[in-house]
């Protein structure tokens, strides 16, 4: 495939448009697009979607966040239990919110409590726990006790509030009677919900009012070349992200797994994304013939143990559960017996490598 068909203009092709471009100082409006969109409330917070927006925010590892959530739950007794999935409420739960509104001084959102739906209030969606809400005014929190506490406060006031009102438009403008140029941009008409963030409504004078047949004078332009990107690597929020949407772990494990990676030498971070090491990668490619490297497969155990307590399988459904990983088991060990490993100079450099090593010649000698 050429460059053409893959761009649309070849280098040469887009110097000569850039160049012929240069003789026309004004531009006509063909045609203007205007559609108004609302953006509800974010749901309520779960420990998973709690642990994505504090890395995100403030660098936090999945564990740093569990530790300081579960600090606020046990010793300030600030928050609800936080190691759960849900980011939902009971309707039991009710009047429960509107004494918690009190206690903030919110009683400006209580009238909303009782007009609120299945977004905030749904016992269908409900696991052993709900979403992590407030329970107390917190005062003199230490720094990242305090960053965490307000990332729950907000998003708990937020999603009382009405959804964030923006105008899309899409604006198609000729240039020679030859070149079409679209521009999109959007317009704040109402903040509703991103009011509890610090985000203003922008002016409607920031965009002109334009009419399809006007015409508009050329500021600047320019000639930019640049590559696609690959896919950007993982940072911990978007890994548990990636967790959660295949069913590995549970909220309560998900950071633990996280850290095993990283104390086993299989991943290391460096700033925000985490990386593979060579001793990760070998592993992997020694594994990828098995099951044992599917997240498809962790997926599907965790799927069929949660059928266990569904279905009411009781101990016979757990036996047969477990006869299964057994059988599993077995056939992978006896599979793994008949393969060479060579194992990776980084591991033979490890403690626990040179240990190995170090009694397997000991054990030769004698």
């Amino acid at each position: 495939m050429s460059e053409k068909e893959l761009f649309g203009f070849s280098e040469e092709e887009a110097k000569r448009v850039f160049e012929e471009l240069k003789k026309y100082r004004y531009g006509v409006i063909k045609r203007v697009e205007r559609k108004v969109k609302k953006v509800p409330p974010p749901l309520l917070h779960s420990l998973t979607s709690l642990q994505r927006e504090a890395n995100l925010k403030f660098g936090f590892s999945a564990k740093k966040t569990l530790d300081i959530a579960q600090k606020l739950y046990e010793t300030y007794k600030v928050i609800s239990y936080p190691r759960t999935e849900s980011r939902y409420l009971a309707t039991s739960n009710r009047p429960l919110v509107e004494e918690i509104l009190k206690k903030l001084n919110r009683e400006d959102l209580i009238p909303q409590v009782q007009k609120v739906g299945k977004r905030v209030f749904d016992d269908s969606k409900l696991t052993d726990h709900h979403a992590i809400i407030p329970l107390e005014p917190a005062q003199n929190l230490p720094p990242d006790e305090a960053k965490i506490y307000d990332l729950i406060l907000k998003r708990f006031l937020a999603v009382f509030y009405p959804p964030y009102v923006y105008e899309s438009i899409k604006i198609l403008t000729e240039v020679g009677k030859k070149y079409l140029f679209l521009t999109r941009l959007t317009r704040t008409l109402s903040p509703g919900w991103k009011e509890i963030y610090g985000e203003t409504s922008k002016g409607k004078g920031d965009i002109p009012d334009l009419k399809e047949g006007e015409k508009v004078k050329k500021d600047s332009q320019k000639l930019e070349k640049k590559q696609t990107q690959p896919p950007p690597r993982y940072t911990e929020g978007t890994l548990l992200k990636a967790m959660e949407k295949l069913g590995l772990g549970t909220p309560a494990t998900r950071a633990a797994i996280i850290e095993t990676l990283k104390q086993r030498r299989y991943i290391t971070k460096k700033g925000k994304v985490l990386i593979p090491t060579q001793k990760g990668k070998e592993l992997i490619e020694k594994l990828s013939p098995s099951k044992v490297s599917s997240p498809e497969m962790t997926a599907e155990w965790e799927k069929k143990l949660e059928e266990i307590n569904l279905k009411r399988l009781g101990y016979k459904g757990y036996l047969r559960f477990l006869e299964g990983i057994k059988g599993f088991t077995k056939s992978e060990v006896e599979r793994f017996k008949e393969t060479t490993f060579e194992v990776s100079e980084e591991f033979k450099n490890t403690s626990r490598g040179k240990r190995k090593y170090r009694t397997r010649r000991g054990r030769r000698k004698r």
